[in-house]
This record gives structure tokens, C-alpha cells and sequence, in this order.
């Protein structure tokens, strides 16, 4: 409270709030006090002081700014309504005097309901009213000493005029300010009217029009039936519609028994002011209470539903990230496997090189001295027969029985095989331990082709022509490539992986062929290479095979999927390829197919890697 009222500032007087309250509210007073004294009973007392509940409604939704307009709305209406004060000095005790409520009552609502729309809160609702109950105690009291002081009032008529200020404020505070307040702010959230309001209301408005006719024109006493149309609209409405209803009402019972032979019209005007104001104070009451309830109720249900669906969304989105993380598991374990079969097959892969490197180099080069020497050797046999033709009947027959002459012409056709098989082995060995990569660093440059001959080499059992099919065709188009920054192993493993399914393809289209059908599109696997930027090498290898439809090949980089049969893939060949390219190397792997036509893999990577 202490705070509000620091920050309260000369130059807050001279704002548009300001402005605007010095032109409007005098006006709104003016003729709010015609009204009610128009209303007033014969002994001057109105039932409802409508003034109090309209100030305290702009002061609790302007704030300090709308103070000058209220005070002067005092001065012209207690100048030119009100001919009764004896000077000047009483006049504006009274228009101070009539400050009181709407100031006061705003301070406590700062400090007792901080922050808050008292109006949707059934306990804060309780400390509204107690707070509209006490505080007009004290302006009435000042009031009507003050009238008594300046004998305006007579003593004797001190209790009844006090009841009328008193219960004057406070109706109206009940009944004028809460409609105010929420129709100049509506709430953020509110439920919805329903879809039959267009009956429901008209339908209100039609009962509390007979049931006001009966009881506040005919003077029955039916007055309380209205009380279940407001329980209705309590909670079928929203607190707008529930506030005016109210208003409504209250003012009908005003007019009905101030002008006609209304329920609480008796003989005695203090008796019908009672029974007026008692029944105006127990709908507002009971209205503004059971409003905040039923609000109070939709609230907690609405923030309910709000929070089911909050947490409908939370295990939805936990679920999905669940299942996204289960995927990149199984995606994650069959990569781990797949990298180990690959780790064990170049172990074993490079074990075998080795150890039949040792051997075969061994035999390739001591095949040159095998050479030399059975060139001396045959040379000196030459030279002997020259020299010496005549031979020992035993050397000749062993000379006719191990074909001599064969002999010396063959040898060294079988030396020379002996080498070119050698030399074979030793370049198999070669592109063996290339394709493993298990003597070199994992990243290093290399030549892609290096690569790629050492897995044609590895797959050549299934290029070459067999019984049930003839030989499958590889097509070199090798552009001049640099040296590329690459995981080798990994890139032989992508190139392993394409070549297979190329072949697999061209094998599946020719299984539907015949022998001659097959002869006349012979099966073949066309490899292109080139540099396509600065840092940029392309490699396409595209094949003749089978195709693939849209679908498969939207989905040919998915974890797990596969067109083979059980038991032939593992449906990870391709994921792998995919993220060995585009993660590890930082490049582009994509697919091109026509279905029945053929398949076409792009591999680009950049020949140097920013790799930390």
C-alpha cells in the first residue's frame, strides 16, 4: 500500500486518465444523482447511492488519475442538486467526506487482494464484501455527524439517516461497481455461452419480467422466486450476464416500489426501505458469491482438461522421443555389429594377406634364381650333347624315357607360369590389404580408386561368366583424381555395399530372362569418376539391373529396410553407407532409379575433410 502510494507523482495529474475523468465522471454523477433522488423515499433517503459503486469501479480500474473528476463531480452536484449547506465550508467537508469510500476501499483491496481479480475468487469475494461493509461505516458516520453539526439533519433523525448513508454505499458498491469492473476488463480465460443462449437468455428475461410485474407493480410476494433464475444464470452464463441480471433485477425492485404497490411497499417508509434494501443486499451478495463459485469450479475444471492435455502431449512427445531413441538404438547396436563383422573381416581379411604374403613372396622370389639356374643347367645339358654325341646306352634310354626335348622346351614355360601366378597372389594380397586398410591410419589420403579396384577384385567370383549366367560387365570411365582425406576402410565398405546390390539387382532381373534374353542385355556396372568443384570429387556407379520403384527408394537410406529375402540383409547395408558419407565425410550419398531400367548411386566427398 505504501508503495502506491509513493509512486504517485504530480505529473500522474496531468495525463489523458486525468482528462478524460475531468469531462465524463461530473457528467456520469450528475445525472446519477438525479436518479436516485428521483428514487429516494418520501423521506429523502435513496435505497441505492449509485455514485459510490461507479467511483470505486473507475478508481479500481484507472487508479489515482480519475481522483480530480470524482472531486469535481462532488462540487457540482452538492452546488447544484443539494441547496441545503450554510457554507461553503460544510460543502466541501462533504464532497471530502464522499472521497472517503472509494479511496479506502481501494487501498485495502491493494493491499488485501494484491494482483488478483477479487470478482473470480469465492474467499476473495468474502473479504470484498467485509471490506464494502466496514469502510462505508466511517463516511457515514462523518457524514451525518457533520449534517447534525450543521443542523442540516436533526439529531433525532441521526440513526435513520446514518442506515441510509451507510446502506446507500454499500448496495451500491455490491451492485454497480462488479458489473463495471468486469465488463471494462474481461477475464482471460472464460468458458463459452452455451449454444442455446439465444433461448436460454430471452427466455431470463421474460420470467423476471412477469415475476417483477407480479411482485413489484401487483405487490405479491414472490420477489424470491427470481433467486433460481440467478442460480440458472449463475451457472449456465458467465459472471457478465450474471452481474447484469442482477442489476436488472435490484433496479426493478427500486422502481416497483418506489412508483407502484411493490411486495415491500407498508405503511411505514422505514419498514419498506428495509425490506427493500435487505432483499437488494441479499441477491447482490449472493449473486457475487455464487458467481465466484461456479467460476471458481470452471476454472479449476478448465485448468484440469488443460492440464490432461498438456500431459497427453508431454507422454506423446516422451513416447515418440522414446521410440525415436529405441530406433537409434537398434540403429546404433546394428551399426556396432556391422562395424565388428567389418573390423573381423579385415582382421581376418589382413591375417590372411599376411600370412600368405610371407610364403608367396618367398616362392616369387626365389622363382628368378630357380629361373637362372635351370637356364644353366639346360644350357650345360645343350653343350654336352654337342660336345659329346655319342651317349651310354643308359643315358639314352633315360634320355628317351623323360622326354628330354620336351622337357628342355617346357620348363621354362612352367617357371614363367610359376611367376605370373606368384605375381597374381601377390597383387590379390595387395588388394586385400587395401581393402582392410588395417596397416594405415584410420584417416588418411588415399586414392578412391585403389578402393574400388581392391572390391572389384574381392567380388570378381561373382562377375565372372558361370554356368547360369555370363559374365557381368564393369565399365571404367576414371577421371584424373587427387588424392582424397578419407576414413579408406569405411569408403571401401560404402563401395562393398553398392557393388553388391548392383549385382543383386542385375542377378534378380536375370533370373526372369532366358539364357538369350540375358546374352542380348548382358548385365554390366558402369563406374564414373571426377573432380566437380575445387573441393569436390563425384563418383556414379550405376548398373542395368531391376530398378526400383518410388517408394523403395524414398526409403533405401532407412535403418532396417530391405527388399531381400530373409536371411540375405540386414536391411542396414545402405544406412550405414549413408552415414559413413554424410556424417563421417561430410558429403552426399543419393539414388537415382527407374524401375526395369537400372539404378544410380552419387557419392560425393570433398578431398580435403575439416576434421578436428
Amino acid at each position: 500500500m505504501n508503495n502506491k502510494i509513493k509512486s504517485l507523482k504530480f505529473t500522474d495529474f496531468f495525463n489523458q486518465t486525468v482528462v478524460l475523468s475531468l469531462i465524463f465522471i461530473p457528467i456520469i454523477h450528475f445525472y446519477a444523482v438525479k436518479l436516485s433522488l428521483t428514487l429516494a423515499f418520501d423521506n429523502g433517503i435513496a435505497t441505492i447511492w449509485p455514485s459510490s459503486g461507479i467511483y470505486l469501479a473507475v478508481i479500481l480500474r484507472f487508479g489515482w488519475g480519475v481522483l480530480p473528476g470524482i472531486f469535481l463531480g462532488e462540487i457540482i452536484v452538492n452546488t447544484y442538486l443539494f441547496d441545503i449547506y450554510p457554507n461553503d465550508l460544510i460543502k466541501l467537508t462533504i464532497c471530502l467526506i464522499d472521497l472517503l469510500d472509494p479511496i479506502l476501499i481501494y487501498l485495502c483491496v491493494q493491499k488485501f487482494l494484491p494482483k488478483r481479480n477479487f470478482l473470480e475468487r469465492s474467499q476473495d469475494i468474502f473479504k470484498f464484501i467485509a471490506i464494502a461493509l466496514v469502510i462505508p461505516l466511517i463516511s457515514s458516520s462523518l457524514g451525518v455527524l457533520t449534517l447534525c453539526y450543521a443542523e442540516i439533519t436533526p439529531w433525532s433523525d441521526f440513526s435513520l439517516s446514518w442506515w441510509g448513508w451507510w446502506i446507500g454505499i454499500v448496495l451500491s458498491i455490491l451492485i454497480i461497481s462488479p458489473p463495471l469492473l468486469i465488463w471494462t476488463k474481461l477475464p482471460e480465460k472464460q468458458k463459452k455461452l452455451p449454444n442455446s443462449w439465444l433461448i436460454e437468455l430471452p427466455l431470463m428475461l421474460f420470467l423476471i419480467a412477469i415475476i417483477s410485474q407480479i411482485s413489484f407493480r401487483q405487490g405479491y410476494p414472490i420477489e424470491y422466486t427470481l433467486l433460481p433464475i440467478l442460480l440458472w444464470s449463475a451457472f449456465r452464463f458467465r459472471l457478465q450476464e450474471t452481474t447484469l441480471l442482477t442489476l436488472l433485477i435490484n433496479a426493478l425492485a427500486v422502481w416497483g416500489t418506489t412508483f407502484g404497490a411493490g411486495s415491500f411497499k407498508r405503511e411505514s417508509i422505514l419498514e419498506s426501505m428495509l425490506l427493500l434494501q435487505s432483499f437488494i443486499g441479499v441477491f447482490a451478495i449472493t449473486t457475487l458469491i455464487l458467481s465466484a463459485v461456479v467460476w471458481e469450479s470452471w476454472w479449476a475444471e478448465f485448468r484440469l482438461k488443460q492440464a490432461n492435455e498438456n500431459l497427453e502431449e508431454k507422454v506423446e512427445a516422451r513416447t515418440l522421443k522414446l521410440q525415436e531413441t529405441l530406433t537409434e538404438l537398434n540403429k546404433s547396436q546394428a551399426q556396432v555389429i556391422q562395424s565388428e563383422k567389418m573390423s573381423s573381416l579385415g582382421q581376418l581379411v589382413a591375417g590372411v594377406a599376411h600370412e600368405i604374403n610371407n610364403p608367396v613372396n618367398f616362392i616369387h622370389g626365389n622363382v628368378i634364381h630357380l629361373q637362372e639356374y635351370t637356364g644353366d643347367l639346360l644350357k650345360l645339358i645343350n653343350i654336352y650333347q654337342e660336345k659329346y654325341p655319342d651317349q651310354e646306352p643308359e643315358i639314352e634310354d633315360l634320355i628317351e624315357e623323360i622326354d628330354l626335348e620336351f622337357l628342355q622346351d617346357d620348363l621354362p614355360k612352367m617357371l614363367s607360369s610359376i611367376e605370373v601366378g606368384t605375381q597374381r597372389i601377390r597383387n590379390i594380397v595387395l588388394s586385400l590389404r587395401n581393402f582392410s586398410r588395417m596397416d594405415e591410419a584410420e584417416f588418411k589420403q588415399v586414392n578412391p580408386h585403389e578402393g574400388i579396384e581392391s572390391t572389384l577384385l574381392i567380388l570378381q567370383h561373382r562377375l565372372k561368366a558361370q554356368s547360369e549366367h555370363p559374365e557381368i560387365l564393369i565399365i571404367k570411365n576414371y577421371g584424373i583424381l587427387p588424392e582424397v582425406e578419407c576414413y579408406a576402410g569405411q569408403l571401401n565398405q560404402v563401395f562393398m555395399n553398392i557393388f553388391v546390390n548392383a549385382i543383386d539387382a542385375i542377378e534378380d532381373k536375370n533370373s526372369s530372362l532366358s539364357l538369350a534374353e540375358i546374352k542380348e542385355n548382358q548385365g554390366k556396372i558402369t563406374i564414373n569418376t571426377q573432380v566437380i568443384s575445387n573441393n569436390f570429387i563425384e563418383i556414379r556407379i550405376s548398373d542395368n539391373g531391376k530398378g526400383m520403384t518410388e517408394d523403395v527408394k524414398n526409403h533405401i537410406f532407412d535403418p532396417f529396410f530391405t527388399t531381400k529375402a530373409v536371411g540375405k540383409g540386414t536391411g542396414m547395408g545402405m544406412a550405414i553407407s549413408y552415414q559413413i558419407i554424410t556424417e563421417k565425410h561430410q558429403g552426399k550419398l543419393e539414388c537415382f532409379s527407374i524401375l526395369g531400367e537400372g539404378t544410380e548411386f552419387i557419392i560425393s566427398i570433398p578431398i580435403q575433410q575439416n576434421v578436428n
